[in-house]
């Protein structure tokens, strides 16, 4: 579900952030600047993986462990 403060559009670039989820993560990213905020469902060790690695959320939605939310 989408958390009341997060943003369907991107505050630097001013297009629109693409939502991803595995059930448990949300996650929306803007392509033209990277840019990215989501919902880790108290899952502090994702929390803290994307931070310190956020090209694996391009791996995640490559291999769909992410997938488009409707």
């Amino acid at each position: 579900m989408l958390n009341e403060h997060m943003k369907k559009h991107c505050d630097s670039c001013n297009i629109k952030k693409y939502g991803y989820t595995d059930g448990e993560h949300s996650v929306y990213l803007c392509f033209r600047c990277g840019r990215y905020e989501g919902i880790a469902g108290g899952d502090i060790d994702f929390i803290e993986t994307i931070n310190n690695e956020p090209h694996l959320l391009l791996e995640m939605i490559h291999d769909k462990r992410l997938v488009p939310m409707s």
